[in-house]
């Protein structure tokens, strides 16, 4: 493996900030042009390899505000007002509560925005059958333009069964509220693994626009189309945290950061069935993590040296929908243990350990711990960048001799990938993780290096359209690049991720490609009608990336 942090300027890739500064100093501000697109855009192991191989056949403190930076907007949908950036919005939340109990308590939230939604945290009134009530609100991990990513609520109301406020964003401060406690005494237990004692449950359309989850679509903007294939395959419900439990003994289940998954559930859906699945993972992920700093060992049974474990994405979504800073802090601890298993993010060709799925996790591990980082953002971003010119250069490269510099994937060696296929190719399905980590980087960073990261993925979906798939057009499990070789997929679990990668694609080519549209819309209908999640580890990978699919076909 060859790229390392020391290079990083050297390559002319990074800021001068980003490459070593410790400072906190706000990175990036987004961007709205990357790869010209159509419709709009988002602005902006130890090295061992997968024993499990992934064969498909399982059965199976709070403190101040934080100054992260770089934006995440994923998208221009609009909240429950139809409201945008730059102006105040109105939302509805509702309330549950688990068990009733008589009298006001201390109900905890956070209203996840888009950028330039708000800029100063007090801005914020609540409204509980037609008057105020006081409440304490602060804004939490800002853009790079200094708008928040989500604003914290708290407010002291009787909620018998269920009620619902409505929160104003922007605008007038509110009446002044209680003082702000700990979230973690709001919560049934303290470590959150069975949720708050009251539920705060958002409308899927705002939490989709808010970008929490990247860019998204909200059930309501796909259902009665093709592309509500997703709303029917992944079964959060079927799948959720009392099916995970049952399992959660083996390590294979937590594969693919579950946490991610339900989270997008939510953000799609706005249904509690999610939403406590969701809260209750991130949780038993997070509070489970022990130790201090990149020295912290996570609570998934016999993998606290492999780096396929370690995920930020779910504890900072998390953060952003509590405000509990136990969360941040902890993906700050998780992006810096995952630097120590992927310290050389490069391929130095043969059997070079590297797959896709590790590239992408430990990208998305960086990414996310800058988005909120309030104290060490510039560090993360420098590791985002050095992982993401060690993945260009290894596109451009292998396998050697191989030709199109306009399709290419992440070719490697399938002795790296832990396969013994004998010849370079790249994985179609483990690549959506890849590309989620590229697109979610190029949100965050903006300019010329989000155009690289975007171009990448164009390339990527377009060799995918092209080779991807068997003759009678399923995806294949690895493809074989340079050669007439491929591996086919006995199962049906893998659809939705090669569509997934070449919508974004399709949605990121700077001219119409049709037959990148077709190709997507011909895996989306086979998702719709072959498509099976057999068991929880096939739903994690299945429905954590290529969720997004729809919000690239729609534009």
């Amino acid at each position: 493996m060859q790229v390392r942090l020391g290079q990083c300027l050297a390559l002319g890739l990074l800021v001068a900030t980003a490459c070593g500064d410790d400072s906190g100093a706000t990175p990036g501000t987004g961007d709205s042009t990357g790869v010209a697109t159509r419709g709009g855009g988002p602005a902006g192991d130890d090295g061992a390899a997968d024993a499990d191989a992934d064969t498909d056949t399982d059965t199976d403190t709070d403190g101040t505000a934080s100054t992260g930076g770089g934006s995440t907007d994923g998208g221009d949908a609009t909240g429950t007002d139809d409201t945008g950036p730059g102006q105040p919005g109105m939302v509805d939340v509702h309330l549950v509560a688990d068990e009733d109990v008589p009298g006001a308590q201390r109900i905890n939230f956070a209203v996840p925005l888009q950028a330039g939604q708000l800029s100063d945290g007090t801005l914020v009134r609540v409204m509980h059958e037609g008057a105020e009530v006081p409440a304490t609100s602060r804004g939490l991990a800002p853009y790079g333009d200094g708008s928040y990513r989500s604003v914290q609520i708290q407010l002291d109301l009787e909620v018998i069964g269920s009620t619902t406020v409505s929160v104003a964003i922007g605008g007038e401060a509110g009446l002044e509220g209680p003082e702000r406690i700990p979230v973690q005494d709001t919560l049934t237990v303290p470590d959150g693994s069975e949720g708050p004692r009251v539920w705060a449950v958002l409308p899927g359309d705002w939490l989709a626009a808010s970008g929490i989850g990247g860019p998204l679509a909200p059930a309501s903007a796909v259902e009665g189309t093709a592309l509500a294939a997703w709303l029917s395959h992944c079964d959060y419900a079927t799948w959720d945290t009392a099916a995970f439990l049952a399992v959660a003994d083996d390590n294979g289940p937590w594969l693919f950061d579950r946490g991610t998954a339900l989270g997008r559930a939510y953000a799609i859906t706005g249904d509690l069935v999610a939403l406590r699945s969701q809260y209750r993972e991130a949780a038993i992920y997070g509070m489970g993590i022990t130790g201090e700093g990149a020295d912290i060992v996570i609570p998934v049974p016999g993998a606290s040296g492999d780096a396929k474990y370690h995920y930020t994405q779910n504890l900072a979504m998390h953060y952003l929908l509590t405000g509990d800073d136990r969360f941040r802090e902890r993906a700050e601890d998780v992006a810096g243990r995952m630097a120590q298993l992927w310290p050389s993010p490069g391929y130095a060709g043969g059997a070079d350990f590297w797959t896709e799925r590790h590239a992408g996790f430990a990208l998305l591990a960086y990414v996310h711990a800058a988005a909120v980082s309030d104290d060490a953002a510039a560090t993360y971003l420098a590791l985002a960048d050095e992982v993401v010119v060690a993945y260009l250069d290894l596109m451009a490269t292998y396998p050697e001799g191989y030709d199109d510099p306009n399709a290419r994937c992440f070719a490697h060696h399938a002795d790296a990938h832990g396969e013994g296929y004998g010849y370079f190719g790249c994985s179609p399905w483990m690549s959506a993780i890849l590309a989620d980590g590229l697109e979610q980087y190029a949100i965050l960073r903006g300019g010329a290096q989000a155009d690289d990261a975007r171009a990448a993925i164009v390339s990527l979906g377009r060799i995918l359209a092209q080779q991807g798939t068997d003759a009678e057009g399923r995806p294949l499990y690895w493809m074989g690049v340079g050669t007439d070789q491929d591996e086919v997929d006995g199962y049906d679990e893998h659809w939705g991720e090669s569509a997934y990668v070449i919508a974004m694609a399709w949605h990121h080519a700077a001219a119409d490609e049709p037959v990148l549209r077709d190709a997507a819309d011909a895996l989306v209908a086979g998702l719709a009608a072959n498509g099976q999640a057999p068991h929880v580890r096939s739903y994690n990978w299945q429905c954590r990336s290529a969720v997004a699919a729809p919000w690239y076909l729609l534009r």
